[in-house]
């Protein structure tokens, strides 16, 4: 047989024969891509939650692409095939919906997977609908409207469906419920309506019912389900609402055309989005706005073809959201960093137990000439195999779990890699020159200065980095801070494990002075073998850091949205409505409990003189007392003037030049965040009411506060002023705004991903920890064994054991918290915490000791657990079986 048949001999032994060594690298394996993978599928799912919210969040008339074009789409059949309309609606909208697919066609794919089919309907414009006999009637302007889908979405309650238009006929048509009553239309009733080409005739033919009040094509006909009331102040209301016609005649409106249009539109679907393409999306939308399609119509002018130009606010939405999808993405990434990194730890040390199993296979085969590259190849190979059955096992659970992630092929790859990686220099050093795994000797001092120098300067280097690089709206941090919890996690290894021989000094020393040996032989054991420590403290260091970043993230963000809530409600209510009228005003200021009323009137049309030319401010007018009265004195009002307070985004603008208004010169008396309790303007001025009158603006009240005693529920006052003000406008308290926020996407997957983080640490220190002492499991036994022999207590072995382990901890987690105590300042300075609270300034930094507490606690406590384990496992071994045992190590 050649000389190299031995080798490869033993690399098929050692691959057969690896026993528990080899289980546990694939469980941990398996494990830690497991994790990875489920972790980066969820991150990607909640990204994705948090862009489809921010976009569900508008309206579908708005976020939808729509256009709306002048005047009567040209009927005709489809060319090929229907387009899933009523069959008797396929000759007349057919050719309307080939040019609607042919748009569909010129849809980038990310736009094409958001959209639905297209949607169209003609509407003829807002007339008034005037009665022919006496008696007094509601006044009513009716929109006359023609959808092929109408009998998708409503249900005939009364008299008929409407028939055909017909020339020199009134036009029958169908109105809901709730309008043909506040309309005060009767079925069968005429009323004469006037457009542009001449007067017509309606008929109300019957009354329908939505089948889904709540489907989103209401929202492009408000006014279909509800009438909107116009307030004429002492003369009646009016009533405007969309009444449907026969979709099948809109070729008989021809003549009419000068006062039809055609509104179209794609509905956007956003549980489609995808978050990791949204600057594609955002450009791909914006191209489909810009391309040049048509649709053949009659217009007043003749048959033509005329340019659609579908839009809609979802590209702003999404170009609005990438902050949040940006800072998230770095919270969660400097989490996961840490966390990759003290898994990659885990496994290295679960490899070298691989390894160092192998010794006498590795001895065995330098004897025979192996070289140190012969040996590290089989070793890698052995323990690359096993982390790849790992990360198959691993990957093949998350996806039966979660479904495939990219993340976590990546994180196989990587488990092979640093598997190989660990175990060929292992290998290729655990048998050269015959030293031993803990003799000193091995550990060359000044290459140890070097390497812990070198992480204290590179961790020093990218906070500097870091703090100097701004964030990106699209990226968020820089990648620089992704490594942060690494560097300081690494170079609170290296002080601890500088500390860690201080502290066995001074136990050795004070052992001394105690009976027995197990006070002398704990620290001498846990400094035994400085190597296999540096992974139980890194994973200390680690969990106890992200247990105060997580803690400090969270209460940095909830004391900021519970800042910003507060200054941008202003006062214990808030009313915002479209009409404020002084019943409603007396109303909420009668309901018991009400100390303080406040109005602000706003007008949003006034020209601001500028140094670099005029632009629009809002401004605000209130009463100062009132004011003060309601909000307190956090952002007083001027009383007299001219003087104002103005926002932040005027005050940078006026670069210090004096502030005018309509050639008027106007005092700054105070500069306030933009988010302020006034409005959601972002420039604005607020003003007394007497500087109001002298600078000539006209504001129309727009919002109230609204002040509560400290008895009274303001939950349930709150709830009358819903009434007082329902169908105007919306009600708040600080603790809705509170409880929106957090409950918001982002945040929740913030909490989970920190919480996640957190657990993930605690795990790997309670493996870094089982590792450790199981690698010196043997000797332990066969000391156990030797010290009942000569008579030792039973229950000493349990403080040995501890011993062994407890300097570490007493030193990791100290510095594992002063790591978090620097990392979560500088987190909250480089990642864009505004996106998460909504207010416009950075929240101030918070640590949540409680949390992080129970947390440490709970850490130790686990540690200090398995430690206990370790200890009872060890004291199986018999003393003779023991003594008989031959030391491998020596």
């Amino acid at each position: 047989m050649s000389r190299r048949s031995g080798p490869v001999r033993l690399l098929g032994a050692a691959l057969l024969t690896g026993g528990a060594a080899s289980v546990v690298v694939v469980a941990i394996t398996a494990a830690l891509v497991g994790g990875a993978s489920v972790a980066a599928a969820t991150a990607d799912r909640a990204r994705d939650a948090t862009l489809s919210d921010a976009v569900a969040a508008s309206p579908p008339s708005q976020r939808d692409l729509s256009d709306s074009l002048r005047g009567v789409p040209f009927t005709g059949p489809a060319e090929g095939g229907d387009h899933g309309l009523p069959p008797e609606l396929e000759p007349v909208w057919g050719a309307a919906f080939d040019s609607l697919d042919r748009m569909a066609d010129s849809m980038e794919p990310t736009v094409a997977e958001m959209t639905d089919a297209p949607r169209a309907v003609v509407r003829l414009d807002r007339a008034k609908a005037l009665p022919f006999g006496p008696g007094p009637t509601p006044d009513a302007d009716v929109l006359l409207s023609f959808d092929p889908r109408l009998t998708e979405l409503v249900d005939l309650v009364d008299g008929e469906w409407p028939g055909p238009v017909v020339e020199g006929e009134p036009m029958p048509f169908v109105l809901t419920e709730e309008l043909a009553e506040q309309f005060g239309w009767a079925v069968g009733e005429v009323r004469a309506v006037g457009y542009s080409a001449g007067e017509r005739e309606l008929t109300l033919s019957g009354v329908v019912a939505p089948r889904d009040p709540d489907a989103e094509e209401w929202d492009h006909a408000a006014v279909a389900l509800h009438a909107s009331v116009i307030d004429n102040g002492e003369s009646p209301p009016t009533f405007v609402g969309v009444g449907y016609a026969d979709p099948g005649s809109i070729g008989a409106l021809d003549d009419l055309a000068g006062s039809a249009r055609l509104e179209l539109w794609f509905p956007v679907d956003p549980g489609r989005l995808d978050a990791d393409a949204s600057t594609e999306t955002i450009a791909a939308l914006r191209r489909f706005g810009a391309t040049p399609n048509t649709v053949k119509m009659t217009t007043a002018f003749g048959v033509e073809e005329v340019t659609a130009s579908p839009a809609g606010r979802t590209a702003t939405v999404i170009t609005a959201t990438q902050p949040t999808l940006a800072s998230l993405t770095s919270l969660l990434a400097i989490a996961a960093a840490a966390a990759v990194f003290a898994a990659a730890a885990v496994l290295v040390l679960a490899v070298r137990g691989l390894v160092t199993r192998r010794r006498g296979l590795l001895a065995l085969a330098a004897a025979r000439g192996a070289s140190d590259g012969a040996r590290a190849g089989w070793i890698a190979a052995e323990s690359a195999l096993l982390a790849l059955v790992g990360s198959l096992v691993g990957t093949a659970a998350a996806s039966v779990l979660v479904g495939p992630s990219t993340g976590g092929m990546l994180a196989g790859i990587g488990a092979v890699g640093v598997a190989a990686g660990a175990a060929a220099a292992t290998g290729a050093l655990l048998v050269r020159g015959g030293t031993r795994a803990d003799d000193p000797a091995r550990l060359r001092s000044r290459l140890r200065v070097a390497a812990e120098s070198g992480v204290l300067v590179v961790a020093a280097a990218l906070v500097v980095l870091a703090l100097t690089t701004p964030p990106s709206t699209e990226t968020g941090a820089s990648p620089v801070v992704t490594l942060l919890p690494v560097a300081l996690a690494a170079a609170g290894c290296a002080v601890a494990l500088r500390l860690v021989p201080a502290l066995l000094g001074l136990a050795e020393r004070s052992a001394r002075r105690r009976r027995g040996l197990v006070p002398l032989l704990a620290p001498a054991r846990a400094g035994r073998d400085p190597s296999m420590g540096v992974v139980p403290v890194l994973a200390l260091v680690t969990g106890a850091m992200l247990a105060v970043l997580g803690s400090g993230m969270y209460a940095t963000v909830a004391d900021g949205v519970e800042a910003a809530a507060r200054s941008q409600v202003g006062a214990d209510i808030r009313v915002d409505a479209r009409y404020l009228g002084v019943p409603q005003i007396e109303a909420a200021t009668g309901v018991d409990g009400v100390t303080a009323v406040a109005v602000v009137a706003a007008d949003p049309d006034v020209d601001l003189a500028y140094p670099d030319g005029d632009a629009r401010v809002t401004v605000y007018v209130v009463d100062p007392a009132a004011w003060a009265a309601a909000t307190g004195d956090s952002l007083p009002v001027p009383d007299g003037g001219p003087e104002a307070v103005v926002s932040r985004t005027v005050a940078e603008r006026l670069a210090g030049e004096p502030l005018s208004i309509r050639d008027t010169a106007v005092t700054v008396g105070l500069v306030a965040a933009d988010d302020s309790p006034f409005g959601r303007a972002a420039s604005w001025v607020a003003v007394s009411q007497e500087t109001a009158a002298a600078l000539g603006v006209r504001p129309v009240p727009s919002a109230l506060l609204a002040a509560v005693d400290d008895q009274t529920d303001v939950e349930a006052v709150a709830a009358e002023f819903e009434v007082i003000f329902a169908d105007l406008g919306t009600v708040r308290t600080p603790q809705d705004v509170v409880d929106q926020r957090l409950g918001a996407p982002s945040v929740r997957t913030l909490v989970a991903g920190m919480a996640a983080a957190v657990a993930a640490a605690a795990v790997l220190t309670v493996l870094g920890a089982m590792l450790a002492l199981g690698g010196a499991a043997a000797a332990r036994r066969r000391l156990f064994a030797l010290l009942r022999a000569l008579g030792s207590p039973s229950r000493a072995e349990y403080a040995l054991v501890v011993g062994e382990l407890a300097p570490s901890l007493a030193v990791a987690v100290p510095v594992g918290v002063l790591a978090g105590v620097l990392l979560v300042p500088l987190t909250a300075a480089t990642v864009d915490l505004t996106t998460f609270t909504g207010g416009a300034d950075a929240p101030e930094v918070v640590y949540g000791w409680g949390t992080a507490g129970l947390v440490l606690a709970a850490l130790v406590v686990v540690v200090g657990a398995s430690t206990l384990v370790a200890a009872a496992v060890a004291r199986r071994s018999g003393a003779a079986g023991a003594i008989r045992t031959v030391d491998e190590e020596g």
